[in-house]
């Protein structure tokens, strides 16, 4: 009872945009509560925060719930964390962290909010996403290697070399030519991912990059996840991806790792056929998308 005595009244918290400084105590409220939705690694929530977006409910002096929330493409943002305090039910103040979150963006003209959910919170949260107007878009699914056959190597009149700083403008625009709005990263990310994606690399024809491709390591190594590979579409069909993915894979066997691992829509059958292909299965993992439009377009 000790907890409750001292959660303060749902009505009493104060919402304001999150601070550098805070990122301690975001991190303590992550690691001590069962009410977390986080979607991005501990070390990307610096760079969400950057974007201006993110909130904390505070009330004397101390964090009770957290929403962290980045750009993809302009006018569209994802809400990367969900955090409540283990003194509050969320269907208590949840409702009111996201009307915050939509006031808060109306003044950046967010014309929509998306959101990916896994099992870990589909009992607790989707209710409440529910309840508050947002709706499934896609389902995400995982797919992950464990014999690092490289069955093709792709593209040989093509070069591919890793990335250097002066590369972000071009990833930036090979991004943005390569997926719709909601799924674009914003040069912020694909720069500030660098100091921890190990194996992050650029396709070149001429000098120019036409494709990229960038995969973090977990569990001391053995494991890397393939976050992007991404080609312009002037240049599809003509086996840059294939490349792309063989030099990951080599990269991996370099570095030895034990399993590669990547996430795809469920309704990108020409994406799952490539991944099938080169040696990927179902991992089981399957993540929903939801999405609120705020008819700010």
């Amino acid at each position: 009872m000790f907890f409750f005595r001292r959660s303060p009244p749902i009505d009493q918290l104060t919402y304001r945009l999150v601070r550098p400084a805070d990122l301690p105590l975001v991190s303590a409220l992550l690691e001590q509560t069962e009410w977390a939705m986080l979607a991005i690694p501990h070390d990307e929530i610096p760079l969400v925060i950057h974007d201006g977006l993110s909130l904390v409910a505070e009330h004397g002096g101390k964090l009770w719930a957290v929403v962290l929330a980045g750009w993809s493409a302009p006018p569209m943002v994802w809400v990367r964390a969900l955090v409540v305090h283990n003194a509050l039910r969320p269907l208590d103040v949840m409702p009111a962290l996201l009307e915050a979150l939509e006031h808060h963006t109306a003044s950046n003209n967010v014309a929509a909010l998306y959101l990916m959910s896994d099992e870990r919170d589909s009992g607790w949260l989707r209710p409440i996403l529910t309840q508050a107007g947002y709706t499934p878009q896609v389902e995400v699914i995982g797919y992950e290697k464990r014999t690092l056959f490289i069955p093709d190597w792709g593209n040989q009149t093509i070069s591919i070399r890793p990335t250097t700083p002066a590369d972000i403008a071009a990833i930036a625009q090979v991004d943005a030519a390569a997926f719709t709005p909601e799924w674009v990263k914003n040069d912020t990310i694909l720069g500030g991912v660098m100091p921890i994606a190990p194996c992050y690399l650029v396709a070149e024809s001429d000098g120019a990059v036409i494709g990229y491709a960038f995969a973090t390591v977990h569990h001391g190594g053995l494991v890397a996840h393939l976050v992007r590979i991404a080609v312009l579409p002037t240049y599809h069909h003509q086996a840059v991806g294939v490349r792309l993915l063989a030099e990951v894979v080599q990269w991996c066997r370099q570095h030895e790792v034990q399993v590669l691992s990547l996430n795809t829509q469920g309704n990108n059958a020409h994406a799952q056929r490539l991944y099938q292909w080169f040696g990927f299965i179902r991992n089981g993992e399957r993540q929903l998308v939801l999405t609120k439009d705020l008819g700010r377009r």
